[in-house]
């Protein structure tokens, strides 16, 4: 069950009773020269101690999932190994592999703690260029490894990497939607609700710290915000009809929501410091799905006011309001954190399955993404504008996705029991 899906039923309700081309995508996706990257096992800190060569392979095993993930690497691996004390040795026949740099790594655990030595030798040179030190709880070696991974992308591209980010989705392993938390790999996953009902559309505050997400928990769709420190959650909304979460604005003080309200879904703006609501459109049909653009400053969202639901743009300044689509169907926005594309599930005919496309904020440039590979809803973005996720049934159950943001490379983003749907990726 998606936004849209909710709305129009709801709005089929209410209408019973009186109603109150082709873009190019440079320099996304996959890069054009890849960074060629040595990357020899990583050590033991003590090699006779299992908990020490243990914590090394697994390090290694993640941080080389994360570089070849961003697809900014190309991973050479056939080269000596690193044993301590003979780097100077191993990098003349790593270079000869057409490795530019080297990365080598000592890990050891103490106690309770995990504690890991890298460095990033560039092999044109000679020279270190990256050397640092992290130690944290040997409880989350995973998350040690991301951070490595991340550090890596920016000392080597000057851009922010993915590895530490994370989704929230909606599954129905239980028999039960909830929602449900995991690594941006499809790693630790693990259930946030257990309301036994129909829990969906969650979203992430900017700083990471919350979702909202709508729950049928007391019977009604109401909106709900769940601390993802505590694991506590409160209601936002409980209006009798439908409380749906749209998106954070960019400094996380306000939420976009669905509000039915007993009457046709309409577009409102919480402010979260004090609860206070603010309604921005007043359509006689059905108007869901809002999304911040990412200086704020513009809302995209779905409206049926032009007949089919299309994406529409609503300027807040000026309360303007301008079609972006003509198609068959369209549904759930995702704007670009560049703020120049707006990813969208939609269908170009009455026949076709739902796709995934890109539209440009000015409306005159289109891309399908997907082609009818079962149905493919749901889509947002990395933050880094490069990837989107979303939740498809090409194999004959909705999983979640994941491909560049030029179409190509689509890959199942993890095995996950069940059906998944509606997910969001983190900061």
């Amino acid at each position: 069950m998606n936004a849209l899906v909710l709305v129009l039923a709801w709005a089929g309700l209410a209408a019973a009773a009186p109603p109150d081309v082709y873009i190019s995508l440079a320099g996304r996706g996959s890069e054009s020269a890849a960074i060629a990257l040595g990357l020899p096992p990583f050590i033991a800190e003590d090699p006779q101690k299992p908990a020490d060569f243990l914590a090394a392979k697994q390090l290694r095993d993640v941080v080389r999932d994360d570089l070849l993930f961003s697809r900014y690497f190309s991973v050479i691996e056939d080269g000596p190994h690193f044993n301590g004390t003979n780097l100077k040795d191993i990098m003349p026949p790593w270079k000869a592999r057409s490795a530019s740099w080297l990365l080598t790594a000592k890990a050891g655990v103490a106690a309770d703690k995990l504690a890991l030595t890298v460095r990033l030798v560039d092999l044109g040179s000679g020279e270190s260029v990256f050397e640092r030190y992290y130690r944290q709880s040997a409880s989350f070696p995973r998350s040690l490894a991301h951070r490595v991974a991340d550090d890596l992308v920016l000392a080597l591209t000057g851009k922010n990497g993915i590895a530490h980010t994370q989704f929230a989705f909606s599954g129905d392993t239980t028999g039960r939607k909830e929602i449900y938390l995991m690594d941006y790999d499809g790693a630790n996953r693990r259930a946030l609700t257990a309301y036994g009902s129909i829990s969906l559309l969650p979203r992430f505050s900017p700083d990471r710290k919350s979702l909202a997400f709508t729950s049928y928990k007391y019977g009604n769709p109401d909106l709900f915000r769940l601390d993802l420190t505590t694991g506590k959650s409160r209601p936002l909304s409980r209006d009798q009809g439908l409380n749906l979460a749209g998106g954070f604005s960019p400094d996380g003080s306000q939420l976009l929501m669905t509000l039915s309200r007993q009457k046709s879904p309409n577009l409102y703006l919480m402010t979260l410091a004090d609860g206070s609501v603010a309604r921005l459109t007043q359509h006689f049909g059905a108007d869901s799905s809002p999304t911040f653009s990412p200086d704020g400053a513009q809302v995209a969202f779905v409206s049926d006011r032009s007949g089919n639901p299309q994406i529409h743009l609503l300027d807040l300044t000026t309360q303007r309001v301008r079609r972006l689509t003509v198609l068959n169907w369209c549904d759930s926005p995702s704007w670009s954190p560049t703020g120049e594309w707006i990813a969208f599930a939609g269908r170009a005919r009455s026949t076709d399955r739902l796709d995934i496309f890109l539209v440009d904020i000015t409306g005159n440039q289109i891309r399908q993404l997907t082609h009818g590979e079962g149905n493919n809803e749901d889509p947002v973005w990395s933050p880094d504008g490069r990837f989107l996720a979303f939740s498809s049934t090409r194999n004959k159950r909705a999983e979640l996705f994941v491909m560049d943001a030029d179409g190509s490379a689509p890959h199942r983003l993890a095995d996950i029991p069940g059906n998944a749907r509606t997910p969001a990726w983190s900061n």
